[in-house]
């Protein structure tokens, strides 16, 4: 889980409070994405912090219930881009496939488990959770888009592709194999960058997640916009509804 970045969208929220800790319904922004990591069975998450680390390690540390057992790695240079995080955690990850995922995105159990069930079919392959619903202008402007190849194959991800049909969820199946494209990349860059040489090596799949909720936090209106849907109990009652088209 990457957890590292400052969270200077959000404004006033993160200026004293580490954006994995911004409250949402009296539950850290973080959490709901860890129980949902919890519903799936996983055991352990190691989680990159940065920005006020500490709060970060205390805070979930406070809040913990019956969440996976949790291992802090320190991304010293979080002021940079993700990729600084990824590159962290590589020691912690090992030499196992793992699961990828952002702190500021409410994940739900469906969406990863519906990554789980394409990763399970073909664990040797590296996947991004991409929805393939229609979203509203404005969060299509801002989302990580996806392109494919009429299957599953990644023919390109980033910001601004018009043509792609599908949204980068903020969710990965990651093969250790990932790790020499990855190395290709540029020290300092966003993770859709650092993922184009696993698509330039035809190695990025798309898992569709389409139906399940998952929404990304970046900035207040985007606050306002999950708090307004938590409240009506989106994150559980929505799946499989219009709530996870939102974004």
């Amino acid at each position: 889980m990457l957890a590292a970045g400052d969270g200077g969208r959000l404004g006033p929220h993160t200026e004293t409070t580490p954006k994995p800790l911004v409250d949402l319904h009296g539950k850290p922004l973080a959490g709901y994405t860890l129980d949902a990591l919890r519903a799936c069975g996983v055991e352990e998450v190691v989680v990159v912090t940065g920005y006020r680390e500490e709060q970060v390690v205390a805070g979930l540390a406070a809040h913990r219930n019956g969440w996976p057992e949790l291992r802090f790695v320190s991304n010293p240079a979080f002021h940079e881009g993700a990729s600084y995080s990824l590159r962290a955690a590589r020691e912690a990850a090992g030499d196992e496939p793992f699961l990828l995922v952002m702190s500021d995105h409410l994940l739900s159990h469906g969406l990863l488990a519906a990554l789980l069930d394409a990763a399970a079919a073909a664990p040797w392959r590296t996947f991004v959770a991409t929805d393939f619903a229609a979203k509203e202008p404005r969060y299509a402007d801002e989302a990580t888009r996806v392109c494919t190849d009429g299957g599953a194959r990644v023919t390109a991800i980033g910001k601004h592709l018009a043509a792609c049909a599908g949204f980068d969820t903020g969710a990965f199946w990651v093969d250790p194999s990932a790790w020499a494209a990855i190395d290709r990349a540029p020290a300092d860059c966003e993770l859709s960058a650092l993922l184009r040489p696993l698509v330039e090596d035809r190695a990025l799949f798309a898992a569709d997640v389409s139906g399940h909720f998952w929404y990304d936090v970046d900035t207040v209106e985007d606050l306002e916009t999950a708090s307004a849907l938590l409240a009506a109990d989106a994150l559980v009652a929505g799946e499989g509804t219009g709530c996870g088209a939102a974004r």
